[in-house]
């Protein structure tokens, strides 16, 4: 096998285990809390060693939080193919709008795991902080790359046009998740528009940004 090939099996097999050990850690802390699930438990019914999971997560609450490979790669995709020199709204919410279809209103994996996940943060305060750390995580580096694409030397525009689209990714995320808890379901994307419409009215915005 060359070493091409080599590589993409290498990255299948560890997004594999990856997957696997978050899904024991979410069911895990389903049943019995945070508190009372420690690695040790975690990495033996996910069949890997205490050392192997702590280097793939750098504590027990970040494996509940276990990105969706393809769905990484779709916003890599995304990103690589945004201009600097267009308006960065619209493509950060053509961006987002595609995160959020993704979750299929629940009916996915992705909508499933972040369901699951929502679901403990309401009474795990570790679990909200450390979801709070992957999202400030994801948002800088979102930044960086904006900050380069449009070349600007301090990143302001990126800064701010990333902020001003994450609050409507975050508020209409919030507004499902109780609406699917409720057992009257909204659909998300349709929540999303509404939030983005919301969003341009306050800011007195109708042109793109």
């Amino acid at each position: 096998m060359h070493n091409g090939d080599q590589a993409p099996l290498r990255d299948r097999r560890r997004a594999q285990t990856e997957r696997e050990i978050g899904e024991v850690a979410l069911t895990l802390f389903e049943k019995q809390g945070i508190d009372h699930t420690t690695v040790d438990e975690i990495a033996r019914l996910a069949g890997v060693s205490p050392r192997t999971f702590f280097r793939y997560f750098a504590t027990k609450e970040r494996a509940a939080l276990v990105p969706h490979r393809d769905l990484e790669d779709r916003v890599d995709g995304m990103l690589s193919t945004m201009r600097g020199e267009e308006p960065l709204l619209p493509q950060l919410e053509a961006l987002w709008g595609e995160v959020l279809k993704a979750f299929e209103d629940g009916d996915s994996e992705p909508g499933r795991q972040l369901l699951r996940v929502r679901r403990l943060m309401r009474t795990e305060p570790t679990l909200r902080m450390s979801a709070a750390s992957l999202d400030e995580e994801r948002q800088h580096d979102l930044i960086a790359r904006l900050t380069r694409l449009t070349g600007e030397p301090d990143g302001i525009r990126a800064r701010v046009l990333t902020e001003v689209a994450a609050v409507s990714v975050r508020i209409a995320l919030d507004t499902w998740a109780d609406s699917v808890e409720a057992g009257r379901p909204v659909d998300l994307l349709g929540t999303y528009a509404r939030c983005r419409a919301q969003m341009r009215q306050a800011l007195g915005e109708h042109a793109p940004l």
